[in-house]
């Protein structure tokens, strides 16, 4: 089993390789203004072989358009659809991507991401802006994810996933930063899992849950009745059923 998911995490460090790659004998459509492909993780070499598709374009302060894939699904009609798609089948061995997104950083300053998904809502509607799914077909357990978030390098990372709101548009903060949503929410019949909620394996410094002292801990689900907490201001653990204190511990 550690083989396997290594070999699974080993993906995501590599992926750009077999997704970015070309096999093609000669390019069949080049666009763009002809500005090389070159990355330090490709040895400042161009990487992408003879691809069937090239997209190239040398961005400055007055022109850094984005190359646009653009649909629109027009008022009164109703359809399933998307603006790109892209999908990968494996039939032999080996590892298949069925897309890469990649961004390096060596410039004077600034911020690079590797993917930026967003998702807008101007009418009170859903807007999710992104969703991942993991489905097994094949009437018996295998390893399937939904997401496998794989940090590496020559240095410590800050973390390996964040939720934050935004600085311009801090109206939009979530009413909850990490929901495991099941019947409660309403968009599931079902638990969201099947043993555990949440695992949290073997931690450097031991540390393996961390909240802000004062903060309360609900014991009885949405109710949020039964709660316990750290009162700094009184060096305590306090146990609360609802607004009453009914036990504390000296600290």
């Amino acid at each position: 089993m550690q083989s396997m998911t290594s070999r699974l995490g080993g993906v995501a460090a590599v992926s750009f390789l077999s997704a970015m790659l070309g096999v093609a004998a000669g390019s069949n459509l080049q666009l763009g203004d002809g500005t090389e492909p070159v990355l330090r993780i490709w040895d400042f070499e161009d990487g992408t072989g003879n691809a069937p598709l090239l997209v190239s374009k040398t961005a400055s302060s007055e022109d850094h358009y984005n190359s646009a894939f653009y649909t629109v699904l027009p008022e009164g009609e109703h359809a399933d659809t998307g603006a790109l798609g892209a999908s990968a089948r494996l039939e032999g061995s080996g590892r298949v991507v069925g897309a890469t997104l990649y961004a390096e950083n060596e410039g004077e300053g600034g911020i690079v991401w590797g993917s930026n998904s967003i998702a807008v809502t101007y009418n009170n509607r859903p807007a999710v802006g992104m969703e991942v799914n993991g489905f097994n077909m094949s009437d018996e357990f295998a390893i399937v994810r939904g997401i496998d978030v794989v940090n590496g390098g020559s240095a410590p990372t800050e973390f390996g996933v964040g939720v934050m709101t935004s600085n311009e548009q801090p109206g939009g903060k979530p009413r909850y930063g990490i929901v495991l949503a099941g019947p409660e929410f309403g968009y599931a019949e079902h638990a969201p899992a099947s043993r555990a909620g949440i695992v949290v394996d073997r931690i450097d410094s031991g540390e393996a849950i961390r909240i802000a002292a004062g903060d309360f801990i609900s014991l009885d689900g949405a109710r949020g009745d039964i709660r316990i907490r750290y009162n700094p201001d009184a060096e305590q653990i306090e146990f609360y059923n609802g607004e009453r204190l009914a036990y504390s511990i000296p600290m």
